[in-house]
């Protein structure tokens, strides 16, 4: 039987964009299968540090009923990507490719050199966040955690935006850094339009301008930090639009 690879050609598969790509996708699919409220039974163990003599099933029944439900599910939700957009990766580059991080879009050198970029692109982007704050669709998405009166706004919904805001750390780093600076030396420029699929797929779920957003954006940051080898103000720029429709959301609510 003729096979369709030779085993010569097998061979000069280079494992370490085949290992980065694998473990991209299987990253992918444990964030999507296993970080949703359904998956929530296994945060549940976060309910015994705050009473530490409940069993199980009341520690269960405490959470079920709680008005907070949604904090703690949002908070499984935020640290279940944190570890596979970040942990993951880090342990990944540290002891299979064993590479140092900072090759990786964490080094702060050259990080600023195109600083007054970001600012144009923060300042652009703004004006259509906030007109796209005005739409209905817009204030039933944002925020993903909604306090329940203005009294729940410190600790509950602060705690929740600094997981918020770790998520989008991660979240730029598994795609400008891991995917794009992993595989630039093999894919060239064109690591950062592989990125891209999975980064609009991941918006699939979002209203359709962030979705078609996506595309750009993903596009733009992942130029940025292939020039830039660094991901730390692509980082800042996720993170103050995503603040942005947050607080623009609330304060149609009427909570600022």
């Amino acid at each position: 039987m003729k096979l369709p690879y030779t085993l010569s050609e097998i061979k000069r598969i280079e494992f370490k964009p085949v290992f980065i790509l694998c473990l991209s996708a299987t990253c992918l699919l444990s964030i999507n299968f296993f970080s949703g409220h359904s998956n929530f039974r296994w945060f549940k163990v976060l309910f015994v540090l705050f009473d530490f003599e409940d069993g199980y099933h009341a520690i269960e029944f405490k959470l079920n009923e709680s008005p907070y439900k949604q904090f703690w599910q949002l908070l499984y939700w935020a640290s279940h990507t944190f570890l596979f957009y970040f942990v993951v990766p880090c342990l990944a580059i540290r002891f299979v490719l064993k590479e140092k991080l900072n090759n990786y879009g964490l080094k702060i050198k050259g990080a600023f050199s195109f600083g007054s970029i970001y600012v144009i692109a923060l300042v652009a982007i703004l004006p259509v966040v906030v007109y796209a704050s005005f739409t209905s669709r817009f204030q039933v998405t944002y925020p993903f955690f909604v306090p329940l009166d203005r009294n729940d706004m410190f600790p509950y919904f602060f705690v929740w935006e600094v997981f918020y805001v770790l998520q989008f750390f991660a979240l730029e780093f598994f795609f400008r850094g891991f995917m794009v600076q992993g595989l630039k030396n093999q894919f060239g420029i064109y690591s950062v339009f592989v990125m891209m699929l999975p980064y609009c797929m991941i918006h699939f779920s979002k209203p359709l301008p962030e979705c078609v957003g996506s595309i750009l954006a993903g596009i733009f940051l992942g130029l940025m930090s292939y020039r830039t080898n660094s991901i730390w103000l692509g980082s800042f720029l996720h993170t103050a639009v995503a603040l942005s429709m947050d607080f623009l959301s609330l304060w149609h609510k009427g909570y600022i």
